[in-house]
């Protein structure tokens, strides 16, 4: 009588890939020990802002267990800003008005900063996006897409592709795995942020304000995909005569020759689906640029869209489901 050997099945190959980001997570107190501030503090409410994501702690808990800490570290830059969470609803819950006036920071909310949403061109849309890891091949071509549309320096790309091996020998596979930014429901990054540069719009994107941002990098250890960069001011002086001098207008917003202390120099930054694109109709460059149209990307809203049927199909499954974030990006088994 003769056994069938089984595939490695659908748990191993989440778990694979939950692992993979894992691994290739940097320490996390090395992404701090040399930045502007604290790495005692920026751990802690890293620790903390993965906890608000989960459920485990509330909002309004978070920033009164670290409001004295981050107004002593970043002075009127923390209690100038407005907490995004104020007036919106969030796992965990946020912020009210009576809970906000006993903080440091400021109470309100804050006006949307991306030049093209105002616009309105997505009122009611939510953004996601599909990635068939049945159809990656490994290509980079969307690696190498993003990097030319988005004009990212030197060790700042937000798509990646991990190659990711499951199952246990001999019954073993790989598998590509591209990974931009998730563009959390529940992002931690928004949660940490001492300065609220790092919010998350109407659509679902997660938006980042080069100009709020102080470049503390707590973002970038909240983060539980790995999908953060900071911006240390390199070029590809070797690689391109134009280096530096034409800069992608993400979020919408252009901002000319790349410079010494000048945004995003010295910022976080990530994917952003492209937003700038968004609003001239476009798709994605990754998206565009997929020769193995493994990538789907649309309105999660919309019932009836693509990426809508296919996020809610027996095949699709999220990153870290456990954490409580809520990823508008979505994986095909």
């Amino acid at each position: 009588m003769s056994s069938v050997r089984q595939h490695p099945g659908v748990p191993t190959l989440a778990a694979a890939l939950d692992e993979a980001l894992l691994a290739d997570a940097p320490e996390p107190a090395l992404v701090l020990d040399d930045g502007p501030n604290s790495t005692s503090l920026g751990l802690k409410m890293a620790g903390d802002a993965r906890r608000v994501a989960r459920g485990e702690l509330t909002a309004a808990e978070f920033w009164a267990r670290h409001d004295t800490a981050a107004a002593a570290e970043f002075g009127d830059a923390y209690r100038a800003t407005p907490d995004p969470d104020i007036g919106r609803t969030r796992a965990g819950g946020g912020l009210c008005a009576a809970d906000a006036a006993g903080l440091q920071c400021s109470v309100g909310d804050i006006e949307p900063l991306a030049a093209t949403e105002g616009e309105r061109f997505d009122t009611g849309k939510r953004w996601g996006m599909v990635l068939d890891l049945q159809k990656c091949v490994g290509c980079d071509s969307c690696t190498v897409a993003c990097k030319a549309e988005n004009r990212t320096p030197p060790n700042v790309t937000y798509n990646v592709v991990m190659e990711v091996e499951h199952g246990t020998v001999p019954d073993t596979r790989r598998v590509n795995m591209p990974r931009p930014c998730m563009q959390c429901e529940n992002p931690p990054c928004v949660q940490v942020c001492p300065v609220s540069a790092t919010y998350k719009m109407e659509n679902g994107i997660v938006d980042i304000d080069y100009d709020r941002c102080i470049g503390c990098r707590y973002c970038l250890v909240a983060c539980p995909y790995g999908a953060r960069y900071s911006d240390f001011g390199l070029n590809y002086a070797d690689e391109s005569g134009e280096d530096g001098q034409v800069t992608s207008p993400e979020y919408g917003v252009r901002r000319g020759e790349r410079a010494p202390f000048k945004s995003p120099i010295g910022n976080a930054r990530k994917c952003s689906f492209c937003y700038h694109r968004l609003g001239r109709g476009e798709e994605p460059a990754c998206v565009e640029t997929c020769i193995g149209d493994a990538r789907y990307f649309g309105d999660l809203n919309d019932e009836d869209s693509e990426v809508s049927r296919l996020a809610g199909s027996i095949r699709s499954f999220r990153l870290k489901e456990e954490d409580g974030t809520e990823p508008n990006v979505y994986y095909l088994r």
